[in-house]
């Protein structure tokens, strides 16, 4: 394993394990504002046009379909009362370590 991979790794582990009981509260906040799963995931295009899957915490109603814009926007009012926390605070994107230990 290279340097940089094992160092990424480590960190991400480190932070998760930190992270952990706090993205439970969040999941749990998420199930009682609204009803859905607590994670989004969509796939998109990473380095050298490999797709990727990305994981975040839900911040808009489940089910918006193609609703509204397609980029979130400051305020935008589509987001849920705890989505609008999650997006000021970038807790939204927590889940994403996953991604580091994934690949």
């Amino acid at each position: 394993m290279r340097a940089k991979r094992l160092f990424d790794v480590a960190l991400a582990l480190v932070g998760g394990l930190i992270a952990l009981p706090f993205m439970v509260l969040i999941a749990l906040a998420i199930k009682l504002d609204s009803p859905g799963p607590t994670i989004f995931a969509q796939t998109r295009v990473g380095l050298g046009g490999q797709p990727f899957t990305i994981y975040k915490f839900r911040k808009f109603p489940h089910r918006m379909g193609n609703r509204g814009a397609g980029v979130t926007v400051v305020n935008d009012a589509r987001m849920t009362r705890l989505g609008r926390f999650l997006e000021r605070s970038k807790f939204d994107e927590l889940p994403q370590l996953w991604n580091i230990l994934k690949s």
